[in-house]
This record gives C-alpha cells, sequence and structure tokens, in this order.
C-alpha cells in the first residue's frame, strides 16, 4: 500500500502566545524553544491559524531540555489554566458543575487538536481524565504530556481547591529523568502506562462551579468556534484504530461505530477511495510495534498483547512477513531515536522504524509515597468493563486478525 496521503493533525495556534509567556515565567528561554522548533514566536492573528501536532510536540519537547526540573512544564500547563479558561475554550464556564465543565473544557480541546484522545471516565467512586495523542510517530512527546496533565490538574484546583487529591497519574514514556512530580502532584507517578491519565475522587464532579470563578464574565456569551470540516475518511479511520490500539484487539464494526458508519457504508466509501479495513489496520499496527521496539522497553509479549494477537509468536511471524526480521532482532538493531519520527512505514519489508511506547516503572528510591500500579490497572479495567460514565465511553475489547 502506498503511503498515507492524509495531511498531517494540527492543532489550532491560539494557545502558543499563553504558552510562551508560560515558559518565559518558568525563565526558559522561549524565543528558543521556537526558533528550534521552527515555529514564529508570533502566531498568525488569525483565530483558526494551525500548526502541525508533531511541531507542538516538538516546540515543548524543545522547552523542556532546557532545564532537568521536570515539574517545569506541568508548571507551565498549569500557569496557562486562568487565562485559557477566559479565552479559549467557549463552553466550560457557562455550566455549573465540575464535571459538567470538563466535559466541555475536554471536548473543547479535542475541537482544537486532532489526532488526540481527551476522555473522562468514571470507574466506581474513581474519575479517569486519558490523554493520548493517537500517531505514535509523533515522538518523544513526554513533556507535551506533563504540559497537558499539568494544565487540566491546575484546572480541577482552580475549583476544587484543597478538596482534590489525585488517587493515581500515569505516563505512556519511561522516566527519562529524575522524577519530581510528587512535590506538586503529592503522589508517585506511574512509568510505562497505556494511555497517560489523571485520577482523582468522582465526587468532585458535583462541584459547583459558581459566576464568579470566571475572571471575565462577558466570556460566557461568546459563540461557540465554528466547526472546521471533518477530517478526510483515511484520518478519521487511522484515528480510530490508533485509539484502540495498545489496548486489545481491533473489529471493523467497532471502528464504524466510532466513525458514525455502518460496516456496508464503512466497506463502500473504503472501496470508493481504493483502500481497505485491512490495509489501514496493518499499517497502524506495524507503525504502533516499531514504536513500541524502539522507544520502549515493553516485552514483545506485551506488545503482542497491546496490539489484539493471540499470542507472542503471532505476532512475531506477523511482523517478520512485514519487516524481515523478527522483534528480538529488529529491538537489537535499533536504537531508541532511530530514524526520522515522522516517517510512515509502508507494508513493504524493510520499512524503517517508528516510535513505541513505554515501560518502566518508577524508582522506589525517587518516589515520597508510592501508589501501587495495581490500583491504576484496577481502575481501568473497571472502565472497559463498562462501570463507566463520562464523555466518552472506555474502548470495548474487539477481533482482529492476528495478521498484519
Amino acid at each position: 500500500m502506498c503511503a498515507s496521503t492524509s495531511p498531517p493533525a494540527t492543532i489550532v495556534a491560539a494557545a502558543l502566545p499563553l504558552i510562551a509567556d508560560a515558559l518565559r515565567a518558568a525563565g526558559i528561554d522561549a524565543a528558543r524553544a521556537f526558533r528550534d522548533t521552527g515555529l514564529a514566536l508570533q502566531p498568525s492573528a488569525h483565530a483558526d491559524a494551525a500548526i502541525p501536532l508533531d511541531a507542538f510536540a516538538r516546540l515543548l519537547q524543545q522547552a523542556g531540555q532546557q532545564n532537568d526540573d521536570v515539574t517545569r512544564l506541568w508548571q507551565c500547563g498549569a500557569k496557562i489554566a486562568e487565562p485559557a479558561l477566559d479565552c479559549l475554550f467557549p463552553t466550560g464556564l457557562r455550566e455549573r458543575r465540575l464535571g459538567l465543565l470538563i466535559d466541555r473544557v475536554l471536548e473543547d480541546l479535542a475541537h482544537l487538536q486532532e489526532g488526540t484522545v481527551f476522555r473522562r471516565t468514571v470507574a466506581g467512586d474513581t474519575c479517569i481524565l486519558t490523554y493520548r495523542i493517537n500517531d505514535p510517530s509523533i515522538w518523544p512527546r513526554s513533556r507535551d504530556v506533563e504540559f497537558t496533565l499539568g494544565f487540566l490538574d491546575a484546572v480541577l484546583r482552580r475549583f476544587a481547591g484543597d478538596a482534590l487529591h489525585l488517587v493515581a497519574l500515569g505516563f505512556e514514556h519511561e522516566r527519562d529523568r529524575p522524577s519530581g512530580l510528587e512535590r506538586a502532584t503529592g503522589l508517585a507517578a506511574l512509568y510505562g502506562e497505556p494511555a497517560n491519565t489523571l485520577a482523582f475522587p468522582a465526587a468532585l464532579l458535583d462541584l459547583p462551579v459558581m459566576a464568579g470563578n470566571g475572571r471575565n464574565s462577558a466570556w460566557r456569551d461568546r459563540p461557540p468556534r465554528p466547526c472546521t470540516a471533518p477530517p478526510d475518511l483515511e484520518r478519521r479511520i487511522l484515528d480510530a484504530i490508533y485509539r484502540r490500539l495498545g489496548q486489545g484487539g481491533v473489529a471493523q464494526a467497532d471502528i464504524a461505530g466510532d466513525c458514525g458508519l455502518s460496516v456496508r457504508s464503512l466497506r463502500r466509501q473504503l472501496d470508493a477511495s481504493g483502500q481497505s479495513f485491512r490495509s489501514l489496520l496493518e499499517r497502524a499496527r506495524l507503525a504502533y510495534a516499531l514504536w513500541a521496539l524502539t522507544e520502549t522497553g515493553l516485552p514483545i509479549g506485551e506488545i503482542a498483547h497491546r496490539l489484539g494477537y493471540d499470542g507472542q509468536s503471532a505476532f512475531a511471524r506477523a511482523f517478520k512477513r512485514r519487516t524481515g526480521a523478527p522483534p528480538s532482532r529488529y529491538r537489537c538493531g535499533h536504537t531508541k531515536g532511530d530514524g526520522p519520527s515522522a516517517r510512515l512505514p509502508g507494508p513493504e519489508p524493510g520499512s524503517r522504524s517508528r516510535k513505541t511506547r513505554v515501560v518502566n516503572g518508577p524508582d522506589p528510591s525517587d518516589c515520597g509515597s508510592p501508589i501501587p500500579d495495581r490500583r491504576l490497572r484496577r481502575l481501568r479495567e473497571d472502565a472497559e468493563r463498562g462501570a463507566v460514565s463520562g464523555v466518552e465511553q472506555p474502548l470495548p475489547q474487539g477481533q482482529a486478525s492476528s495478521r498484519f
């Protein structure tokens, strides 16, 4: 199959001035970070001007490299929460309950940032906020995650105050420098998770959001941002597949439902574009596998499970058919950062490296009050069994072919 012709995912540039101010306030050379990323420090004044999502992730990664303090980007995300609520989100402060405000903020974030999962789920007495960029080629992105979860944490604290006590904090990336987030959050972060998560007591969702909590009351009357043209079919399908990859199998019926189509309509539209569901699924699975093998320490059996294979041997056979080498040999020959992150591998054997997720857990010696990862995993399992509510229901396990 030919390489993707879909345009890259983008993010609306309206937040860049706020981010630049937050970087400067944190002692980071914002001009240097923008320059090293190839972005203009003063973006277009057009309200819907957009930049590539991978450039945005690189901007925050560059900014984070200027300082070894792991809390610096978390603090920058927290700093823009107040002004962002007042000037970026057209619906959040119209709500009167914290749960509804969070839903509106996540919806607006999803509108501003393409190709990304923003989700709220409730499992038992715990609410879980999930964030993940779908495309594994946008890597590294650890500083973007810290920035985004820091922003969401600050939004919660803006209205919950001292009542907010985080239950769990999970990152998909490996710990790449000494942990210090427990100082900012009160708990030890987990690394190598399937997605980036922030969990807190669900009882806080019922907290009132008073009219005076927003600094700019006139902001409530601002009309919602107009909808942009929907992404093309290929991108919609790949986004839907990427949302489910790493969490088990992927069924065509589930992807069709995620795209608002029947299976018949999905097949008809793919046929008309000269593509097939299987070819898109194969491409996405291979991309995830290459990322996981080169950018994480995940065991090969865990990668096979996350991709929905019946077992490690089925994954190894499929991977070798596509690349000409078994996963273990491929991993030995490709180190972290190998190959340009923007390259999307095609289906022919010999396709070069892609990027993956992560495995190592926190070093207990660095953690103030460790939170066992059993807690977060149990919450995620509860959500997958359907004991949830929220903006987007957790993704059910599907079925997928054991072949790439």
